[in-house]
C-alpha cells in the first residue's frame, strides 16, 4: 500500500541554524496543529519541522478517513500488539527521510531531535528503537509502547549501540482519558530494560490528553540540553582545505551560511575561508 503524506510545516531558525527538531502530531491532527509550539519554544538556533500524516481510513473512527500515522482499532488494545505494522513502518521511513534531508543539508544526525504527541509519539519511539544513527534526542508526549507489558516481545528488540545513547523525554498527564498515565511508566521501564540509560519521565498533575505550559518548558530545556547553541570552533585555512564536501557543508550550515547552489568543493572552501 502506498501512503501520501501531507505537507510538512517548516519553521526556519531565527538565528544561525545549527539543529533541527522534527515533531509528529497526534491522530486526526496535522502539522499545522503543532506549529505554534515551535514559536512558543522560541529557540533561535533550531529549525522546526512539523510533518503531516497521510489521510486514511481509521478503524477507531468507524473507517472514516482522517490524518493518521497508522491505523488504530481499539485504544484498550494498545499494549497487546502492533495495530498496523505496515503503516508504522511507512511513517518511520517518511520521518527517516526527513532526517536524511537535514543531514544532506549539513545538520549532523546528533543535532536532530525527533519527537511526537500521542500517535506521533509512538512513531517517534519506534523510530528510536530501530535507528542506527546517534540522534540528539527523542521526545514522547502522551504516548505508549505497544509491547511495554510483553517481556517476550521486548527480548526480540535489539536497539543499536548508537540508539542506546539517545536521551529520551517522556511527558504525560495524570488525567489522560485516552492514553492512561501508567503507560508513561511502562514505556520508561521498557526503555530502561532495553538499555537506554538517559530516560527522563515527567508527569503533569491534572493534565489530560494534551500539553501544558509546564510540559513545554520541560521540552524546551530538554532540547537545549540535547542541542545547545554552541557553534563549532573556527577552522584554520589548512583545516578547511582538508575537509570533505560533507564536512564543509555541515560547518557552513552550523555557522548560519547557506550552501544552496554550491556544487564544487572550491565554492565551499571559499565560503568557509570568508569566515576566517
Amino acid at each position: 500500500m502506498s501512503y501520501n503524506f501531507g505537507r510538512s510545516v517548516t519553521q526556519q531558525s531565527r538565528g544561525a541554524h545549527s539543529a533541527t527538531v522534527i515533531f509528529l502530531h497526534g491522530l486526526g491532527d496535522t502539522g499545522n496543529g503543532w506549529a505554534p509550539v515551535g514559536q512558543q519554544l522560541n529557540i533561535p538556533h533550531v529549525k522546526f519541522i512539523f510533518p503531516t500524516a497521510p489521510t486514511r481510513p481509521v478503524s477507531l473512527n468507524g473507517g472514516m478517513p482522517m490524518p493518521a500515522w497508522f491505523d488504530l482499532a481499539q485504544l484498550d488494545q494498545l499494549l497487546k500488539g502492533e495495530q498496523d505494522g505496515p503503516g508504522v513502518a511507512a511513517s518511520i521511513a517518511h520521518i527517516e527521510g526527513l532526517v536524511q534531508q537535514e543531514v544532506a543539508a549539513g545538520i549532523p544526525a546528533d543535532r536532530i531531535v525527533v519527537g511526537g504527541f500521542s500517535q506521533g509519539g509512538h512513531v517517534a519511539l519506534k523510530l528510536l528503537l530501530g535507528t542506527k544513527q546517534r540522534l540528539a534526542g527523542c521526545i514522547a508526549c502522551s504516548t505508549w509502547l505497544e509491547f511495554a507489558a510483553n517481556s517476550s516481545t521486548q527480548q526480540k528488540v535489539q536497539p543499536s549501540a548508537a540508539s542506546l545513547r539517545i536521551p529520551v523525554f517522556i511527558g504525560h498527564g495524570t488525567l489522560d482519558q485516552l492514553i492512561p498515565s501508567n503507560m508513561a511508566n511502562n514505556s520508561e521501564q521498557t526503555l530502561q530494560r532495553l538499555g537506554y540509560s538517559s530516560v527522563k519521565r515527567r508527569m503533569y498533575s491534572g493534565m489530560q490528553h494534551a500539553s501544558c505550559p509546564e510540559e513545554l518548558g520541560d521540552i524546551r530545556r530538554f532540547i537545549l540540553d540535547a542541542v545547545p547553541d554552541t557553534p563549532p570552533p573556527s577552522k584554520s585555512s589548512t583545516e578547511i582545505d582538508d575537509m570533505s564536501v560533507k564536512e564543509l557543508r555541515q560547518y557552513l550550515t552550523s555557522r548560519g551560511v547557506s550552501t544552496t547552489g554550491m556544487l564544487e568543493k572550491g565554492e565551499y572552501v571559499s565560503a568557509a575561508r570568508a569566515l576566517l
